[in-house]
């Protein structure tokens, strides 16, 4: 064993990586979310050498680094990105319950994720609930594996746990070899040597929520599966794909660590009598969704940023222009994920990917 030393990015460039995305973009959404999203952007700029850390990685870097290092109060990033989930939560609970006046907002009327484009959409609840279970569902290993099989395709994928970083620098690892690596075969050494110390709970000290890849793969598209949620079940279960990869997103950094968007979608399939798919559905999608080893276009990926992220010259984001497109609606052409694919482009190739699918499996 040997140790490998914490690497954690200067705070001098988390200052100015953080500042030329605040001067430079801007969301659909509040700025203090705007500013909640930027973090983990940063936090990815650091793990992957990208932006001003041109090419120096430092893969050790926490949110709460990043927090300090801009003089926020963590404790306040965790508890607000952990708020954004609850709103959602709580809607899910009163559509559970029947409640038939539910709007996609907090109390005070701001919408979800702070963003105008949910104030006062017009939506049903059973759209949302089926939304939010597909999109939570499909990026559950067993889900994706059973895929794979399924419709023999590859996609790769893996999932975060709270990790012991201390055994992991012992062994000779780091958080960049858990993310890129194939590690499916030896989770169960991992938990045996004290790695990977808990699936959900809270971080503290060495014990950290890290992304653990289990095996390799083109991946999945999250423009994708909203886009195709949308053609096969309508505009409300795309919204709701929609929030549950904001969920996804969001739940990489709050007080308490878990799979919240799995979390919730199995909350719907137990207590939503009326819920009309099932895990065949969620399949499906997750196909639909694999970006394929020769698509014949670069099939965007949007990160929560980019999918709110405003074109400044047509006043639209990728996903109210996904949201339109699923409703018959043309939009302008804007370029879409960090791929820089455009939209209409995007939306062909898509549409085709779904008239050629095979169904549900």
């Amino acid at each position: 064993m040997y140790t490998i030393h914490r690497k954690v990015a200067p705070y001098n460039l988390i200052q100015k990586d953080f500042q030329q995305m605040d001067s430079s973009e801007r969301l659909r959404t509040t700025w203090d979310v705007e500013r909640l999203i930027f973090l983990q952007s940063v936090q990815g700029h650091a793990h992957e050498g990208h932006a001003v850390f041109h090419g120096n990685k430092f893969p050790d870097t926490s949110v709460d680094d990043i927090a300090k290092a801009l003089r926020l109060d963590p404790v306040w990033v965790r508890t607000e990105r952990q708020r954004l989930i609850d709103e959602v939560t709580n809607y899910v609970d009163a559509a559970i319950r029947g409640d038939k006046h539910i709007h996609l907002s907090n109390g005070d009327g701001t919408g979800f994720i702070g963003s105008s484009m949910f104030r006062d959409l017009n939506v049903k609840p059973a759209d949302i609930l089926r939304g939010l279970y597909l999109g939570g569902l499909r990026d559950n290993p067993r889900v994706r594996f059973e895929m794979e099989q399924n419709y023999g395709v590859v996609i790769g994928g893996g999932e975060c746990y709270l990790v012991n970083t201390k055994v992991m620098r012992e062994y000779g690892l780091s958080q960049e070899i858990l993310a890129h690596g194939s590690h499916e075969d030896m989770l169960d050494y991992y938990r045996e040597i004290g790695l990977i110390v808990s699936d959900s709970g809270q971080d503290d000290g060495d014990i950290q929520y890290v992304y653990i890849r289990h095996r390799r793969g083109p991946g999945a598209s999250d423009d994708a599966a909203i886009v195709a949620a949308g053609l096969l079940f309508g505009f409300g279960t795309a919204v709701g794909v929609f929030l549950a990869d904001a969920i996804d997103t969001l739940e990489k950094h709050v007080p308490i660590f878990s799979d919240q968007d799995q979390q919730l979608s199995q909350k719907i399939k137990d207590s939503y009598k009326a819920l009309d798919v099932d895990e065949s559905d969620v399949r499906h999608l997750a196909y639909l969704c694999a970006t394929p080893l020769e698509a014949e276009i670069r099939v965007p990926d949007s990160s929560l940023r980019l999918l709110l992220m405003i074109d400044r010259r047509h006043d639209l984001t990728a996903v109210e222009s996904h949201l339109r497109y699923v409703q018959g609606k043309e939009s302008a052409p804007i370029h879409v994920g960090h791929e820089s694919t455009l939209n209409t482009e995007f939306y062909a190739y898509l549409q085709k990917r779904v008239d050629d699918s095979p169904g549900p499996k």
